[in-house]
């Protein structure tokens, strides 16, 4: 009788389980998936900062539209990002992609009536997984995604191992994104500077040289060598802290004279002034890479009434770009 007894009681608990996943919460309906291969090759300016966009789609990408029909009694979840672990990087949103120094970052958006007009707009895939508690009715979540590439650090080529992106609705796999392992190739462009501290020694100007605001002297030319890649347009800026549009401001204390500032002239001598803060035009490299040169000219200028004498010293930066 005992063992009867346990018999009948398991029977009744097993049929107790089985009720209440039959009753429980799900989801019902399709999904879409897709494939987006990466790009095989990318070049990038020598001097890109980290978090520079190495690759955009510059819109939503995927079609489709999938359907889930979710009902209860129970918690409904949805849940999105990475399926497998992912290495995050330093930069919000962005992980390791497998290639040395690039790493990836996706957005999806759900509506395909009304897509966002910026990534920030959609959802960001991440690891571990987005969990959200959701109601019990009808979606229809678009297959649109976005995808950038971000420079992480040091680039290298190297092969795109990245973990599939899928968004559930509850037990229902909706919306699926995967990278296939593909090489990269890297390319470095733009110039490199073969001496980046250049110091420009002017010659001793007396007080006679000036005549009033705005007159000049001792003037020195000087140039920036500078070692380029091959099919670029390349421009630079000269940063400092001026006085007018083109005169650097002279630092002060004791000893330094007064009244005066040091103007940069574009080209060998008797050029325009450069604009400082502006980007300027220098050149387009042609087919071959090369040495090439940026002409400057440094000179004293009268910014005040009168000039006292003394030393002058100021600095300025430079910056390059490339397209």
């Amino acid at each position: 009788m005992k063992h009867a007894a346990c018999r009948t009681l398991a029977g009744a608990l097993a049929l107790l389980l089985m009720s209440s996943l039959a009753w429980g919460a799900s989801c019902t309906g399709s999904g879409h998936k897709t494939q987006f291969p990466l790009p095989t090759t990318l070049t990038l300016q020598r001097d890109a900062p980290i978090g520079s966009v190495l690759y955009d789609t510059h819109g939503w990408i995927g079609t489709g539209v999938a359907s889930a029909s979710c009902s209860g009694p129970g918690t409904i979840w949805q849940d999105h990002g990475y399926r497998a672990a992912m290495t995050a990087t330093s930069l919000p949103d962005v992980y390791e992609s497998g290639v040395p120094g690039i790493g990836i970052r996706v957005a999806w958006a759900n509506n395909a009536n009304r897509p966002p007009p910026t990534m920030s707009g959609g959802s960001y895939m991440r690891y571990p997984r987005t969990e959200m508690q959701i109601s019990a009715t009808t979606y229809a979540p678009a297959q649109l995604w976005w995808v950038q590439l971000i420079k992480t650090g040091p680039i290298a080529s190297g092969t795109f191992q990245i973990a599939p992106i899928q968004v559930y609705y509850h037990n229902l796999l909706t919306n699926e994104l995967t990278f296939p392992a593909s090489q990269l190739v890297f390319n470095k462009q733009g110039c490199r500077m073969l001496n980046p501290a250049i110091t420009v020694t002017l010659p001793t100007a007396n007080l006679h040289h000036f005549d009033g605001y705005g007159s000049s002297a001792g003037e020195r030319p000087f140039t920036i060598p500078l070692e380029c890649d091959a099919d670029i347009h390349v421009s630079y800026r000269v940063d400092g802290l001026q006085i007018t549009d083109s005169v650097l401001k002279n630092s002060e204390g004791a000893g330094m004279a007064k009244g005066v500032g040091v103007q940069l002239l574009k080209g060998a001598g008797g050029g325009t002034p450069l604009v400082l803060g502006a980007k300027a035009y220098h050149l387009y490299t042609g087919e071959m890479p090369g040495l090439s040169v940026i002409p400057l000219v440094a000179r004293y200028y009268q910014v005040d009434s009168a000039v006292t004498p003394g030393q002058v010293i100021t600095t300025a930066t430079l910056t390059m770009f490339y397209e």
